[in-house]
This record gives structure tokens, C-alpha cells and sequence, in this order.
């Protein structure tokens, strides 16, 4: 079973590759089709709305002769087709291949899309990308939507990619570009234009018309149209589905033989109502857009939908209907409260079927100002004659900024020293100076499991930019990567990989508003190739000694940081004494810069004063039943030393050194933190074989080991060779002794009262006695001294 599931993944990634080898040969090698409109309307899962009143206004021929290419998945096809009769859809081919539609894509003059496309999408020069997105939003969006946030690249990509943005009003202009955060460096244009959906709106003869055409033009008309439920990624379906037909049971009940309520849940709910067994209730009607069943209507009922924005142009009755309005705010918050809005709320079926009953008894004057400021008739048509016939006609807008733009990519944000030291420099920039953009992994698990508490620590005024997905090479693109990724394998850099690089950084970043961008994790080959290849400014951080992390962890290929060194231009190192060993590297000397970690000495501080918290993640070995508690509050020394689980930080030989030092020293304590690693497993083994192994506790993956540093006596780094050791700054700033053994470049450890001993086992352990002989004395730093240098150090980097 094993062999016969690896051959599958195998097969699933050969056909990944021949998929990308096929769409990005037709990139490379074919023309642009100046007559080709490429249009995805809800991911493929639908033509409505915008995508669809677009189509149907191209399909009049008043702008040309256009081939519209349509992807819709399988099951959308039959409904589509449908469409094209009723509406006169002149579609030139819809195709439910990714890979056809891709190709599409990638040949068309014009993109038309209400919110997503594929991920695989690399923008050309002379492409015409047009974004609508598909509704004003009440719920909150992007970053501000908690449970989703880590998916906003998602939505930015597309965003970034766009021509124009369409908005109806400036609330929603306003909400959309913060909460995906472009309101800084969106490149395109912005129109303020009615959305074409919302066109029908105005048109009371189209009304009558479909009236009569179902043959209840004597019938009072209502609508009910909730939102989801629960979260896009862990949507309730079924448990609204069944809440929402027993509603619709008992209203049925209630109406009169003159009254007709159609209901139609919403698309992201892909649950089915049975709607045979009600009188007066009915489906949507198939083979007619949302939005023109709802003109029909006399009142619109619904929740937290943002339909409600969209209807209120009829300046018929609107009804809210929000009978699990706490339940509903737990997964998601609003922009604002319903109680703003001017419609009557209700919560039980009986108040509902008495609004229903009643007449229109409110104001709406002001909202429709707000909220449906640029709708109008011919919205459609102003839209096709700006964009297709280059007639402004439409209110247009673009992106002030007088501020560089400066990208900060963060790697994988784990809980290292590395994620520290690049928080820490978020939390000194100056954001009245330049904007600056974090960029970072979401796919890696640590991100999906922890992207509330990677949020929540980045400073505010940081804007959060990740990367989409993981690079998309071709098959042959794929094999040169392996090959690079072979760290005994000493080859040439493939020429052919710049291709691969370039191409991506135009998929993830076409047109971006750049001016420098900042690799400062400096280890993922992939993304440091990446980066090296930007075609502005780009600079990379260089955290450790390379040469010694390929020596003794074989981690790197020196083919592809050779490459990245000599390509970027700058490299920050973050000790003098990484000079040589990175020139060693890139056989230059000229762009590398000395750029010394920030030290966050109030943050250290505070955090130093919370409870140990210990999460899911967080592995403790320890002989003490009382835990970490238990072990901290003995009567003996407690030494602490805190890294990740890895051969170059000594560990091993910490171990036997203290092993030895408890000889003479039983009571004493030693404390391990590694935040990550692959040496926790190993370092178990060599803990349980000591003789004093009860004294020893290993903790793994601990949020904040602050709060345990601080109650600690002696800390000790038993490092084989370190960049600029942030937990050495952070014992500093809480005042205790340390012991370092000597390493090239953290000379000014002993300069601040640090203790330097010589690099072996030997050495630690004599560090260990010296302390107890009271020669090891608490660390005194300068942290706002030290700080403005390093403010000064980056600062140089950017001009």
C-alpha cells in the first residue's frame, strides 16, 4: 500500500510539472490574441453577476468582435449553457480543463474575474486584467478577518494583478484595499463605477417582463437570501441548511395564496433544499442571473449577505433577518453593526411574517448615498467603453504614494532567532518613513497552525505581503532544482534556472511598486534564488557562518549561495566577523554591510514578566513532577541555554560538561530550549545516559521562554560558531551572567560583562565553575545606544 501511495504522489507531481512545462511554453512562445476576453466567474463555479452582465454586454458586438473564453468546472457547464440562451451569450468556448483554461489565461488581451484566479497565472505585458470582486462587504475581510487571514495572498495576487478595480461605492474602495492591504502600492487603476449587476436594478420593464413570464405578476414577491455560515475554510453547511429549512417551513405556513417567497442559499453552501414540499416557496428559477429573480421582488430578506447593498437600489422594503446574530459573530466580525444599518431586524419567525405584512416605514436616503453611490442604469456599458474602447467614461482613480516601498521576506516565522531578530527590526522601523511589507511561507504548517500568534506579533503599521504558493517550475526546471538541492553534489549554477526565478517573481509580483526587497532569512535556497533575481534593489541577510553551517550540517548549497551572494545588491551580515566567510562565498567583499540585530529590550522585558504559558506544541522532558514550576523552584543553580535543536549549538558537549560539573554540584539545574530542530531526539538519548540525566530538562517549541530565562542564574552559549546570537541580548537586557564560549565576532560580549571560555567541552565547564567561584558577573548592554547604531546600519541599506 506504502509503494503503491508513493507512486501516486510521484505521478501527481510529474503531471504538476508537465502541466507547468505545457502553460509555460504557450507563455514563452505565443502572442497575445488582441480579440480574446479570458473570463472566471466565482472560481469557475458560476457565471453570474458582474462576469455575467460583462459578457452579455460584449456579446451585443458594440465593441468588437470578441472570443469570450469561459473556465467553469464540470457541474457549472449544463447551467451555463442555459445562460447563453436566455441571455444571448455569444461564448466562444467554455472549458473545464485547468490546463486549457490556463492556456487562455495566459493568451488574452483581456482577464475579467470577480475575485480569484488561477494560481499559476503570470501577468504579460499588454494584458488588460480586470477585477470586480463580487459584493460590498459588511463581514471583515483579509487581514482583519482572524480565522482567514493567512489566505489574503490568495485574494492579493489577483489584486496586484489588476488593471482595474471596480467599486460601487468609496466604503467599500476604502475597506478592500486595507484589509488586503494595497492601499499603499496598488499599481492599476481604480474605477468608481456602478457594478453591472446592480444595472438591472433600474430597469422596471425587465422587471414586468420575467413577472409575466412566470406568470405571477399578481403575486406579492419575496426574497430570502442568507449568507454561509461559520468560516470559508470550516463552513457549517448542513447545520444551516437544516436551521434555515425549518424556517422556511414554518414561514410557508404563514404566507397567503397571493404570496410567494423564493429562497436560494448561498453559493459558497453547498448544501440542497428540498423545495417540493412547501406551497408558497420555491427555488430560484435555473437559467435566469441572481440578481434578476430579485428585481421581481417586493421585499429582500436576509442577514449579514452583503445583498442587502446591492438590492437597495430598488428602494423596495429590506428586511433582517438575524436570529443567530451572537452564534454568527463568533466566527466572524462586522464592519459594523447591524444596528446602523436602517432596516427592521428581526429573530423569530413570527415578527418576520409581521414585517412582511407591513409596509416600507423607514428612512434609507442616507445609506443609499453611501452605499450605492455610482450605481446606475448603464453601468455595464460605461465599463465596457473604458476599458475596451479607451473612452473615460468612468470615475477613475489611482494609488499617492510618496514613500519608498520596501518587502521584507521572513522565511517560515518560526519560533526562532532568526523570526526574533526580524521582528524585532519590524518593531524599530520607521513607518512615517517608508512602508514596509512582511513576506513569508503560509503554506508551511507552523503558519497554518500559528498565523494568530504570528499576526498578532507584528508590529502595527507592517503590511502583510506573502508569497501565493510554492514555485511552479517546468519538469526540466525541476530536475536543475534537485540537482542544486544534492548539497554533496558540486555542479555549475544551471543558467536555465533564471528563467524559473524571473518568471516567478513576475507571477508573485508583476508590476508591485518595489523599490527594495529584503531576504532577510537568508536559508530557503528557493526563495534566496528568488529574491536574487529582482529587478530592483535587493539585499539578503546573512545570520550565521556559512561555510561552517555546509562543514558541519551539509544544509546549503554553496553553487546556489555563490549565486544569491554575487546577485544581490547587498549583503547584510549581522557580525563583523561573517565578513570573511560570506566573501568567501561570493568571491566579493564590495556589497556586503555590517546590519546588527535590533535588541526589543522593552518587549523582553514585559514578556519576562507573564506566566509561563505552555501550547499544544510545547514538549517538556523533565524528571520533576512538578514541571517546569518544580524546576525552577529547587534549591539548586539553574543554568538555561536557549537554541534550536541542531548539531552547531553544542549541545551534546553542554551535556557532558554539566554532567561532569554536577559531580561537585548535585543540586545544580540545566534548562534547554530549542524552539525547533533536528537533534531534539538525539539530545533525549544523550540526556538519559548521563549520570545526573534527572537534572536536565529539555523544553521544546515554548511560545515565549522569557518568563523562564528570567528566574534562571547562569546563562550559557556552547555554540560551535554563531552569526549575533539574539539570546544573548535578551539575557543581557534581564541582567544575567553569561557564558560564552569563544566565538569570532561576539568579542563585545565580554566588552559588556559578558564571560568568553574557550570553544570546547572543557571550556564550558570551567565556565560553570568560574560562575560558581562568583567570576562570571550580570551582562550590563546600552540597549538604546546599541539600537541607534543598528537603526543607522539599516537605514544605509535602503537610500
Amino acid at each position: 500500500m506504502s509503494l503503491l501511495k508513493g507512486l501516486k504522489k510521484s505521478i501527481k507531481k510529474w503531471k504538476k510539472q508537465y502541466y507547468n512545462s505545457y502553460i509555460y511554453y504557450s507563455y514563452y512562445h505565443s502572442k497575445i490574441d488582441e480579440k480574446a476576453v479570458y473570463v472566471q466567474s466565482r472560481g469557475g463555479d458560476d457565471l453570474t453577476g458582474n462576469m455575467l452582465r460583462m459578457v452579455e454586454e460584449l456579446s451585443t458586438g458594440k465593441y468588437g468582435d470578441y472570443k469570450i473564453y469561459l473556465f467553469a468546472k464540470k457541474g457549472t457547464v449544463a447551467k451555463i449553457k442555459e445562460l447563453e440562451k436566455n441571455y444571448n451569450l455569444k461564448i466562444h468556448k467554455i472549458t473545464t480543463s485547468k490546463i486549457t483554461a490556463t492556456k487562455y489565461l495566459e493568451c488574452a488581451k483581456y482577464i475579467l474575474t470577480d475575485g480569484g484566479i488561477m494560481n499559476r497565472y503570470v501577468k504579460r505585458e499588454g494584458q488588460i486584467f480586470v477585477d470586480t470582486w463580487h459584493g460590498t462587504p459588511l463581514k471583515v475581510m483579509g487581514v482583519e478577518n482572524v480565522p482567514e487571514e493567512h489566505h489574503i495572498a490568495n485574494v492579493q495576487h489577483p489584486f496586484m494583478c489588476s488593471d482595474y478595480l471596480i467599486y460601487p461605492n468609496d466604503y467599500m474602495k476604502e475597506k478592500m484595499l486595507k484589509a488586503y492591504m494595497i492601499d499603499k502600492i496598488y499599481p492599476g487603476k481604480i474605477l468608481l463605477e456602478g457594478y453591472p449587476r446592480n444595472s438591472v436594478f433600474f430597469d422596471k420593464k425587465r422587471k414586468e417582463e420575467l413577472k409575466s413570464k412566470f406568470n405571477i405578476s399578481d403575486k406579492e414577491i419575496f426574497v430570502y437570501m442568507p449568507t454561509y455560515r461559520g468560516v470559508f475554510y470550516e463552513r457549517k453547511d448542513q447545520e444551516q441548511k437544516d436551521i434555515v429549512a425549518e424556517y422556511l417551513r414554518e414561514i410557508d405556513e404563514s404566507l397567503t395564496d397571493n404570496q410567494i417567497l423564493y429562497a436560494k442559499l448561498h453559493p459558497n453552501n453547498h448544501k440542497k433544499i428540498n423545495f417540493k414540499k412547501f406551497k408558497h416557496i420555491k427555488a430560484f428559477p435555473k437559467g435566469y442571473e441572481t440578481y434578476d429573480i430579485l428585481n421581481m421582488a417586493n421585499c429582500l430578506i436576509t442577514d449579514y449577505s452583503s445583498v442587502f447593498f446591492d438590492y437597495a437600489n430598488t428602494k423596495e422594503k429590506i428586511i433582517i433577518f438575524n436570529y443567530d446574530e451572537e452564534e454568527y459573530l463568533k466566527d466572524r466580525e462586522l464592519y459594523f453593526p447591524l444596528s446602523e444599518l436602517p432596516f427592521p431586524k428581526v429573530q423569530t419567525v413570527e415578527d418576520l411574517i409581521r414585517e412582511m405584512n407591513s409596509p416600507k416605514n423607514y428612512d434609507d436616503s442616507e445609506f443609499l448615498e453611501k452605499y450605492c453611490t455610482y450605481d446606475r442604469a448603464n453601468s455595464t456599458e460605461y465599463l465596457c467603453k473604458h476599458i475596451f474602447n479607451g473612452e473615460k467614461v468612468c470615475k477613475e482613480e489611482e494609488i499617492q504614494n510618496d514613500k519608498k516601498n520596501i518587502l521584507i521576506y521572513g522565511g517560515s516565522m518560526k519560533n526562532n532567532g532568526i523570526t526574533s531578530a526580524l521582528l524585532n527590526l519590524l518593531q524599530n522601523v520607521d513607518t512615517e518613513k517608508h512602508n514596509f511589507f512582511l513576506s513569508f511561507r503560509p503554506w508551511e504548517e507552523y503558519v497554518k497552525k500559528n498565523h494568530e500568534e504570528i499576526y498578532k506579533s507584528i508590529p502595527e503599521g507592517i503590511q502583510i505581503f506573502p508569497l501565493r504558493t510554492r514555485l511552479k517550475p517546468t519538469y526540466s526546471e525541476k530536475k536543475l532544482l534537485n540537482e542544486l538541492k544534492d548539497y554533496d553534489k558540486k555542479i555549475e549554477y544551471p543558467e536555465k534556472l533564471k528563467r524559473l526565478f524571473k518568471r516567478e517573481l513576475q507571477r508573485y509580483y508583476y508590476n508591485a511598486p518595489f523599490d527594495m526587497v529584503i531576504d532577510f532569512d537568508g536559508y530557503g535556497l528557493e526563495q534566496t534564488l528568488l529574491f536574487s533575481y529582482y529587478k530592483q534593489k535587493s539585499a539578503i541577510w546573512v545570520h550565521s557562518n556559512m561555510v561552517r553551517e555546509m562543514e558541519l550540517r551539509g544544509n546549503q548549497s554553496e553553487t546556489a549561495l555563490k549565486e544569491a551572494y554575487s546577485n544581490h545588491d547587498i549583503i547584510g551580515v549581522v557580525s563583523p566577523a561573517l565578513i570573511e566567510p560570506t566573501s568567501k562565498i561570493s568571491g566579493r567583499k564590495d556589497n556586503i554591510k555590517v546590519v546588527h540585530n535590533f535588541n526589543n529590550a522593552d518587549k523582553i522585558k514585559s514578556d519576562a514578566e507573564k506566566d509561563i504559558f505552555i501550547d499544544k506544541d510545547t514538549l517538556i522532558n523533565t524528571n520533576n513532577p512538578e514541571g517546569i514550576e518544580g524546576v525552577l523552584n529547587s534549591k539548586g543553580k539553574k543554568f538555561i541555554t536557549i537554541g534550536r535543536f541542531s548539531l552547531e549549538k553544542g549541545h551534546e558537549r553542554l551535556l557532558c560538561a554539566f554532567d561532569e560539573f554536577c559531580d561537585d554540584y548535585p543540586d545544580t539545574q540545566l534548562i534547554i530550549i530549542g524552539g525547533m530542530g533536528g537533534y531534539y531526539p538525539k539530545t533525549k538519548r544523550i540526556r538519559k545516559v548521563l549520570k545526573h540525566w534527572k537534572n536536565v530538562t529539555l523544553v521544546k517549541a515554548i511560545p515565549n521562554p522569557m518568563p523562564i530565562l528570567k528566574r534562571c542564574d547562569l546563562f550559557i552559549l556552547s555554540s560551535f560558531y554563531e552569526g549575533w546570537p539574539v539570546v544573548i541580548m535578551e539575557s543581557a537586557t534581564l541582567e544575567l551572567p553569561v557564558v560564552s564560549t569563544i566565538i569570532p565576532g561576539l568579542e563585545w560580549i565580554e566588552n559588556s560583562n559578558g564571560y568568553l571560555v574557550e570553544n570546547s567541552k572543557e571550556g564550558i565547564l570551567q565556565g560553570m565553575y568560574d560562575y560558581m567561584e562568583g567570576k562570571v558577573k550580570p551582562m550590563q548592554i546600552d540597549s538604546d545606544k546599541y539600537n541607534e547604531i543598528a537603526k543607522n546600519e539599516f537605514y544605509s541599506i535602503l537610500e
